[in-house]
């Protein structure tokens, strides 16, 4: 599909609106904000095509001069900021460019209760050059506060981009937009109802399976009939279509919980969650139990795709526990069952459940922080093609100040993800680094950083391949 005309003027009308209406208020005090910056970067890679054989070493250095303008007052924002910047390659000469960055941001409050922002982002950095990745990026929104219980949203996003598709790690050039809205009420003290609406879209500059038209109406009810216990359900419903002969995906994704509060920072729940997939192919069905520690629970789903049915059932019991302001725990154990109606075997799997952090202030120098994940969901939007997945995801992040002025930092993270549906695939995503900061003067900084990069798969359409950078 040919991408179309490019929209970033929507919402450049949408700044432009933002920067008309605050003359009402020119006489309201304005300041003003200068900053100007120079950035120079040299960074390395051992492997620039992050490709498993025949790796390729890289050197650029690049120059960058940004000057970023902010006017400000009490009811509106508006930041301009335009960075040229001149990069220089060591072994591809080619490539040498000079490239202008720009953006403008925009915030204005036209009443007590209303908020409108706009953002518009241009990437000089559009040479459809592999190894390379660039965006230009728009999102206009508006939040209004109708009565005391009543809220409204709308917002719409755009981009157009060029970077590695995760399906096949190909680099190409893609359009997406997406439009939504939402009305939320509560009705009580912890009481509350809201609907929502989304339409998008991913447009690829050549025909691809990843491309999809999709509309995702939802809706969810939280209410306590006593003090102690309440219910919540969600409902979600997402139709997407192929351009590709991968055809059509109809989700439709529900859970209802009975909460029980046994402390201020501690409740314990009943849940049910289900899920469906059917299509051409047949039926896949999932049984869900499991029991566990929640915080912070997940939703699941009912899809129907052209490549078979497949169902969630997935009642559980735990609690909710919200430990302090920095640390949360949300961790389930249980089997996933699935029963497929096509030529997928059936298959029992464990399954954790899993949304956890903590941040750990061992002294006024040093942080800890920490994060794990799990899910399940019907497609990833970078992989819209290969249907539904799993997905386990762990990091930590260390900083500490060395001395007065020099800080470090430590980091590592790891992805598994497992695509169920359409293919039999597994990819791993491990990362790990590490760097420093010099701040000698206020206005100076000098930065290094290295990063260790393992990718995994068992997909043939991919390489495995192993990175280093320097910057």
């Amino acid at each position: 599909m040919k991408l179309s005309m490019i929209t970033l003027h929507a919402c450049f009308w949408a700044a432009a609106i933002c920067l008309v209406v605050q003359v009402p208020f020119a006489q309201a005090r304005m300041v003003t904000q200068i900053v100007p910056t120079l950035t120079v970067t040299e960074e390395y890679t051992d492997n620039y095509f992050q490709t498993g054989s025949d790796t390729f070493e890289e050197w650029t250095t690049s120059y960058e001069l940004g000057f970023s303008v902010g006017f400000l007052n009490k009811r509106s924002k508006i930041y301009l900021e335009y960075d040229p910047e001149y990069t220089d390659y060591k072994n591809q000469n080619e490539m040498d460019s000079l490239d202008h960055n720009a953006s403008l941001s925009a915030a204005f409050q036209p009443t007590k209760h209303t908020t409108a922002t706009a953002d518009i982002s241009y990437d000089g950095h559009d040479g459809n050059n592999t190894g390379q990745s660039w965006e230009h990026s728009a999102s206009t929104s508006v939040d209004s506060q109708l009565t005391k219980t009543v809220k409204t949203s709308l917002a719409y996003d755009y981009s157009n981009s060029f970077d590695q598709q995760l399906r096949t790690g190909d680099y190409k050039e893609h359009q997406t937009q997406n439009a939504s809205g939402g009305i939320h009420k509560a009705f009580g003290a912890k009481d509350k109802i809201g609907a929502n609406f989304s339409y998008g879209t991913d447009n690829y500059q050549n025909s691809d399976a990843d491309e999809y038209e999709s509309y995702e109406p939802s809706a969810f009810l939280t209410y306590w009939f006593t003090q102690m216990d309440g219910i919540e359900t969600n409902l979600e419903y997402t139709y997407k279509k192929f351009d590709t002969l991968a055809g059509k995906d109809e989700t439709i994704a529900g859970d209802i919980r009975y909460i029980r509060q046994i402390t201020k920072h501690l409740d314990g729940y009943l849940k049910y969650r289900h899920y469906i997939s059917r299509g051409e192919g047949g039926d896949h069905v999932i049984y869900h139990p499991s029991v566990g520690v929640d915080w912070d629970t997940t939703e699941d789903y009912i899809s129907r795709g052209e490549d078979g049915d497949h169902v969630i059932y997935h009642p559980s019991v735990g609690i909710d526990w919200d430990i302090t302001e920095d640390s949360g725990v949300s961790i389930g154990v249980g089997i996933l069952f699935n029963d497929w109606d096509n030529n997928n075997e059936d298959s029992k799997e464990l399954f954790w459940d899993l949304d956890v952090y903590k941040v750990f202030n061992f002294s006024p120098k040093g942080s800890l922080y920490i994060t794990g994940s799990s899910s399940y969901e019907e497609s990833d939007d970078e992989a819209a093609s290969l249907g539904f997945n799993i997905s386990y995801e762990a990091g930590c992040y260390l900083s500490y100040m060395l001395a007065k002025r020099i800080s470090s930092h430590l980091f590592t993270s790891y992805q598994l993800q497992q695509f169920k549906e359409t293919v039999d695939r597994e990819d791993y995503t491990a990362d790990i680094g590490g760097g420093l900061t010099w701040n000698p003067l206020k206005w100076l900084q000098v930065s290094a950083d290295a990063t260790h990069t393992n990718f995994k798969t068992d997909d043939a359409s991919r390489e495995d391949y192993e990175e280093n950078t320097i910057s």
